[in-house]
C-alpha cells in the first residue's frame, strides 16, 4: 500500500501523468513485431508512453549525429503511426553524452538536426539522455547538460511548435542526496524540465516516499520514476515475472517509465501490474494485480502458474521462491516436493500467445528439468526414494546426470535452491562432491563454504585440461586461484604465498588493482595483447559469455602486463603482474600474478563461451612454472 498520494498533472490526488515504459536496457532490442504488439497493449492497459531508447541502436546513442538510414527511419516512422493509432505517444529519446563536445555549436546543431529527422518523419515527442557517459568535474558537466536541455527547448522544441516540457536522464540517475552534478545541472536546466530518476540505487526493491522527496528536493525539478523492473539485462539467464511491490508516490513524482526485460512478451506479466499501480497507487494490491496480470497474459490455463511463482521475487537479491525455501528449511519433503511437480508439469498450453510461448521456451524447458530433479532429490530426503532399501546408485546417478544438465542450462529457475537439494541428496546418499580430479600440476581452488556451480565446473575443466584441481587451498599447491566465494580472509592469506595466483575476487584486498568493479551488463572482452600466450590466439572483440552480466574489471599496477579490456570502460580485464613487481598496494609480487574477468557465477556452465574457456586455460598455463 503506498503512503503518499499520486499528484497528477493539474495537482489533483490519483493516477500518474506520464505512464508508460522504456525500452532501454542492454542487449538485443526489441523487433520490430514486439513493440507492435506491445502497442496493442500498452494503450490497452494505460501505459501510453513508450520511450525509445534501445541501448544497442547505435544511431541512437554511438552514432547520434548521423542520420538514419532511409530503412531505419521507415521503421521509426511506421511504429510512430501504429503507436499514435493505439493511442500510445512515440518519445524518442537521443544519447549524445558519450561524445558531444558541449562547447561547441556545431554540436548542438548537429542534435538538432538529427531530431529534425525524426520529426520529418512524424515524431513529436523528444527525450534526452545523458545516462551511463564518464562524470568528470561533475558540476561543470551538469551544468553543461541543463544548457543542452535549455538550448534543445530553445532552438529545436519550440520552433517545432512542441510544448512539452524537456524529458531528461541526467548522469547521476541514482540516489537522493545533492551533488556537485545536481547543483550545476539545476543552474541552467529549464524550471519544467522532467527528469528521470531510478531511485535510491539503479535496481532497487524499493522507492519510499521519504526517497522521492530528498531527491526531488535534491534535484530542484519534478521526476518521473526509470524504474529498472523487470529488466533482466543484467541476467539474462533470468526473467522476472511477479508483480511491482514496494512502491510509494509523493509530491514531485510525476510519472514511471518501467524499464522491461529484452524479452517482451513475458514483460508483460510485471507491465500489468505497473499500470495498475500508477493508475491507482493508493488502492494498489500486489497480490491481485498478480493474478489479474497472469489471467490477462496468459489466460485461465495453469500450465505458466508454477513457472511465474518461482519467478516472481524482486528485487534479483530477494529470495527467490519463498515458499520453497520454508518448505525445505523446515525439512517438509513432501511440500517441497509437490511445489517441485508442479514445476516439473510446466507447460504452455496450446491457448498461450505464440510470442509468448516462443520467447518463455527456454525458461519452460528449464522450469521442467529443475522441477523433475528436484522431486529426485525430496525423495531420497524424504526416505521415499530408491535410496531408501533401493537403488542408491542409481539414485546417485540420476541426481549426479540432473545436476550436470541444470549447471549446462542457460535459463535460470529456481537453480540454485533445486542444486542446494542435489547435493544434500547425494549427502545422505554418502556421495562424495567435493574431490580432485586429474593428476597434472596441482591447482588450488578457494571458494566458500558452498562452492558455486561455476567453482566446481572450473576444477571438473581444469582436470579434464590435464591439471590436478582440488576445490579447497593445499600447502603444496603450484596454482592458487581466488574466486569470489573465497572470504577476504583466505585471499589475503593465498597472497602472501610464493606461489603462482590468479583472481577474480577480493582484487583491491590482494593488492592485484588500485580500483575494481562490476559492470552488471556485458558479453564480451577486448583482446589487446593478441602475442600474449593467455590471448589464446585471440584478438579483439571477443564473446566470453551466452548472454550479458557480470564483468570484473580493475585498475592494475603500473607493471602489469594488460592483456584484455572491458571495450566500455577501457579497464583491464586479464592482466599479468611478473613476480618482483610493485602491486597496487605498494608490496611486491611473491610470484606470478594474474586477474581475469570472470565474477560470481564464475566459470558457470550455463554462461561461459568456448572462448572464454579457452582464455582461462591459457592464463593458467601462462602462470603455472
Amino acid at each position: 500500500m503506498a503512503r503518499g498520494r499520486a499528484v497528477s498533472a493539474a495537482g489533483e490526488p490519483g493516477a500518474l501523468a506520464w505512464r508508460g515504459v522504456v525500452e532501454g536496457f542492454y542487449g538485443e532490442p526489441w523487433s520490430h513485431s514486439d513493440r507492435l504488439a506491445w502497442f496493442e497493449r500498452g494503450g490497452a492497459i494505460g501505459l501510453d508512453r513508450y520511450l525509445y531508447a534501445p541501448k544497442d541502436d547505435p544511431w541512437h546513442r554511438d552514432e547520434w549525429r548521423e542520420p538514419y538510414p532511409a530503412d531505419r527511419l521507415a521503421s521509426l516512422a511506421e511504429l510512430n503511426r501504429a503507436a499514435a493509432e493505439r493511442g500510445v505517444l512515440f518519445v524518442y529519446a537521443i544519447s549524445p553524452g558519450l561524445s558531444m563536445r558541449f562547447d561547441d555549436d556545431a554540436e548542438h546543431e548537429a542534435l538538432a538536426a538529427k531530431c529534425r529527422q525524426l520529426l520529418g518523419a512524424g515524431v513529436r515527442s523528444f527525450a534526452l539522455l545523458f545516462d551511463d557517459v564518464p562524470m568528470d568535474e561533475p558540476e561543470a558537466l551538469g551544468r553543461a547538460h541543463g544548457e543542452a536541455a535549455a538550448r534543445f527547448e530553445r532552438d529545436f522544441l519550440r520552433p517545432a511548435g512542441i510544448r512539452e516540457p524537456v524529458l531528461l536522464c541526467p548522469t547521476d540517475y541514482a540516489g537522493v542526496e545533492r551533488t556537485p552534478y545536481r547543483v550545476g545541472l539545476a543552474e541552467t536546466l529549464p524550471a519544467d524540465a522532467r527528469l528521470l530518476w531510478t531511485g535510491s540505487d539503479i535496481v532497487v526493491g524499493e522507492v519510499t516516499a521519504a526517497d522521492i522527496t530528498r531527491a526531488v528536493a535534491s534535484f530542484g525539478r519534478d521526476l518521473v520514476l526509470w524504474d529498472n523492473f523487470p529488466v533482466n539485462d543484467f541476467d539474462r539467464s533470468r526473467v522476472f515475472l511477479g508483480p511491482l511491490t514496494g512502491r510509494d508516490v509523493a509530491p514531485g513524482l510525476v510519472g514511471i517509465a518501467a524499464n522491461p526485460m529484452v524479452e517482451a512478451a513475458p514483460s508483460r506479466f510485471a507491465l500489468e501490474t505497473v499500470a495498475e499501480w500508477a493508475a491507482d497507487p493508493d488502492g494498489y494490491d500486489a497480490s491481485a494485480a498478480a493474478e489479474r496480470a497472469y489471467l490477462a497474459v496468459a489466460g485461465d490455463d495453469p500450465g505458466l502458474r508454477m513457472l511465474v511463482r518461482a519467478c516472481s521475487a524482486w528485487p534479483p537479491g530477494a529470495p527467490r521462491w519463498p515458499d520453497l525455501d520454508a518448505a525445505v528449511d523446515a525439512g517438509r519433503w513432501d511440500a517441497a516436493g509437490r511445489l517441485l511437480s508442479g514445476l516439473a508439469a510446466t507447460r504452455a498450453p496450446a491457448s498461450t500467445p505464440a510470442d509468448l510461448a516462443a520467447q518463455l521456451e527456454p525458461w519452460i524447458a528449464a522450469a521442467r528439468a529443475a522441477g523433475a530433479a528436484g522431486v529426485l532429490a525430496c525423495r531420497v530426503l524424504g526416505g521415499s526414494g530408491t535410496g531408501a532399501g533401493g537403488d542408491g546408485p542409481g539414485d546417485a546417478a540420476a541426481l549426479l546426470a540432473a545436476r550436470r544438465e541444470l549447471e549446462a542450462e542457460f535459463a535460470d529457475v529456481a537453480r540454485g535452491a533445486v542444486l542446494a537439494l542435489i547435493d544434500t541428496a547425494l549427502e545422505r546418499l554418502g556421495v562424495e562432491t567435493r574431490r580432485t580430479y586429474g593428476d597434472g600440476a596441482l591447482v588450488a581452488v578457494l571458494s566458500g563454504p558452498n562452492p558455486s556451480p561455476g567453482d566446481r565446473e572450473l576444477v571438473e575443466f581444469l582436470g579434464r585440461s590435464g591439471m590436478r584441481a582440488q576445490l579447497g587451498d593445499d600447502s603444496d599447491a603450484d596454482l592458487i586461484i581466488v574466486t569470489r566465494r573465497a572470504s577476504e580472509e583466505v585471499a589475503r592469506a593465498a597472497a602472501f604465498r610464493p606461489v603462482p595466483l590468479l583472481a577474480w575476487g577480493h582484487l583491491v584486498a590482494i593488492g592485484l588493482a588500485s580500483a575494481s568493479s562490476v559492470p552488471l551488463s556485458a558479453d564480451r572482452i577486448h583482446i589487446t595483447a593478441a602475442e600474449h600466450p593467455a590471448a589464446a590466439g585471440l584478438d579483439g572483440e571477443v564473446v566470453v559469455f551466452r548472454g550479458r552480466t557480470k564483468l570484473t574489471v580493475g585498475d592494475l599496477p603500473a607493471a602489469a602486463d594488460v592483456v584484455a579490456r572491458d571495450p566500455e570502460s577501457g579497464r583491464a580485464v586479464i592482466g599479468f603482474t611478473p613476480a618482483g613487481a610493485p602491486l597496487a598496494d605498494g608490496t611486491r609480487a611473491p610470484a606470478a600474478r594474474a586477474t581475469f574477468f570472470l565474477a560470481a557465477d564464475g566459470l558457470a556452465p550455463w554462461l561461459v563461451t568456448p572462448e572464454a574457456r579457452a582464455l582461462l586455460l591459457a592464463t593458467v598455463r601462462t602462470l603455472l612454472p
